[in-house]
């Protein structure tokens, strides 16, 4: 089978540890609530979409592995499986609506159709299926097997990519090719440039000896564009300490352009102008100021995106003490940061830190 499913940021990931202090570990055990919590989001915001109404884990499950982020060998892989989580882009898919659920027993096929805007770098059409449990002494795990075809509008057909299961290092570290699966719960389509236009999606029974087998098809539309995902607004940089900024682009042809503003884009600086195109973030020391109106911008080519709201560069508040305490108020003290024009104090509300 195919595994991993789904791969995160696992090396160098900054946490909180004891006693109220952070820390940068390593490991699954950082990717793990990473996945984790882009998972409980994700159910958060279908059940703000949909009237409080939860989702069926396998839309969930299709939504995150069709919208990854490809990594290693072009597409699947046995190391980085369906590519890095992009939980802003399943957020789009449950968003937007670019799923469909349905059901069919042994033998039978049903077709859908969607339909690929102008312009569309490349589509991805997922199939996944929650399957009945297989036996620990099967020589196959997967009960019900279903197989998935895709036909654009000139009617040319386009199979799932499959890996080669072999256990040799030069066979497990193969491409994807294009063929039927016979091994997995999870089937993926992708095509370059698609043609606008109605694309057929084919849905086939192969074998379900345990049926009605219920499936999800969760698809996306990658434009060329560039988006700058961290910092988006609102944001607090410290003078002096390493930020890394990150973006989500298509394609791997041409340098970036990385610039910020502390005016509000009045005036823009470079930060660098040759970034590799392969790169998806820059590690940056945060410069010596004290405004709130900072915004960032990452160029390449003929597109552009900067930051959605404006962000502050400011020293942190040092020498927190309280001065007094009684039953009905508090006084709090803190040494002066240069350039702050207000600070705020907060306390513990029913949920949140609420402003005091």
């Amino acid at each position: 089978r195919l595994k991993p499913d789904i791969s995160a940021k696992g090396s160098s990931v900054v946490s909180t540890t004891d006693v109220n202090d952070y820390t940068t570990k390593s490991g699954t055990s950082m990717s793990c609530p990473g996945v984790s919590g882009s998972f409980a989001q994700l159910y958060q915001a279908y059940k703000d979409i949909n009237a409080g109404a939860l989702p069926a884990s396998g839309l969930i499950k299709a939504a995150v592995l069709n919208t990854a982020e490809d990594l290693g060998n072009p597409g699947p892989d046995f190391k980085y499986g369906w590519g890095r989580i992009n939980n802003q882009r399943a957020f789009e898919t449950l968003d937007k609506g670019y799923y469909l659920a349905d059901q069919l027993n042994n033998g039978d096929t049903n077709t859908h159709s969607i339909s690929v805007p102008a312009n569309t770098k490349e589509v991805r059409i997922m199939l996944l299926w929650v399957d009945e449990e297989g036996s620990t002494s099967a020589a196959k795990a997967l009960v019900n097997n279903l197989d998935l075809e895709v036909s654009d509008p000139t009617s040319s057909t386009y199979l799932p990519w499959v890996l080669d299961p072999t256990p040799n290092a030069t066979a497990l570290n193969s491409n994807a090719v294009r063929g039927v699966d016979t091994l997995n719960n999870v089937e993926q389509v992708t095509i370059d440039n698609p043609a606008s236009g109605n694309y057929i999606i084919e849905v086939r029974g192969t074998l379900i000896p345990s049926g009605p087998q219920n499936y999800h098809i969760a698809y996306y539309f990658v434009e060329n564009e560039l988006r700058l995902t961290y910092p988006n607004g609102g944001d607090s940089w410290v003078p002096g300490e390493a930020e890394v900024i990150r973006w989500d682009a298509f394609g791997n042809t041409g340098n970036f352009t990385l610039e910020y503003t502390t005016n509000q884009g009045a005036n823009w600086t470079t930060i660098s102008n040759s970034i590799s195109s392969s790169a998806r973030q820059y590690s940056w020391s945060v410069p010596s100021a004290a405004t709130g109106s900072v915004r960032m911008r990452i160029t390449r080519g003929s597109v552009s995106d900067e930051s959605d709201n404006n962000f502050s560069i400011i020293g942190v508040p040092e020498n927190l003490q309280v001065d007094w305490a009684c039953p009905d108020s508090i006084q709090l003290s803190w040494s002066p940061v240069a350039g702050a024009t207000e600070y705020e104090a907060s306390k513990l509300g029913m949920m949140y830190m609420d402003s005091a």
